[in-house]
């Protein structure tokens, strides 16, 4: 069977707990008033932290691009120094090749002259030589 509610009454009258929590709520408003001067010094050190961060990434950022800028200079010339030595011996290498062309031709040209003499000579002694032999066999 079912029994009737039984009403209760609150131990504590009403105006006994809004007394408590008017209490309270002073000490509330000092914890939240420090909590937030206290998060506002900690923004204002997080903003110090990433001022001082950012002019050391910017410092890094400006060494790192003089340095860059250094090697690539340094570089260029090298690359310059190494493209003018480069011409310089294919240069040479193509007067020698000339010089060597010409040479060649000249001593060519010797060689067929010197050929021509030895053909001449041979002919003169083949001459020489059959000539004596008409002689001695009395062809003459």
């Amino acid at each position: 069977m079912a029994m009737p509610a039984l009403k209760f009454e609150s131990e504590n009258p009403m105006e006994e707990c809004v007394a408590v929590l008017e209490a309270n709520i002073g000490h509330i408003r000092a914890d939240v008033s420090d909590t937030k001067t206290e998060i506002r010094k900690l923004n204002d050190k997080v903003d110090g932290v990433y001022q001082k961060l950012t002019a050391k990434v910017d410092g890094v950022n400006r060494d790192l691009t003089a340095k860059i800028d250094g090697l690539n200079r340094h570089l260029t010339a090298n690359v310059d120094g190494l493209n003018r030595h480069a011409v310089a011996k294919i240069d040479g290498v193509k007067d020698a090749q000339a010089n060597f062309a010409v040479n060649m031709e000249r001593h060519f040209t010797d060689l067929k002259v010197g050929r021509m003499l030895d053909r001449l000579l041979w002919l003169l002694m083949s001459a020489a030589l059959l000539a004596i032999m008409a002689r001695a066999y009395k062809w003459l």
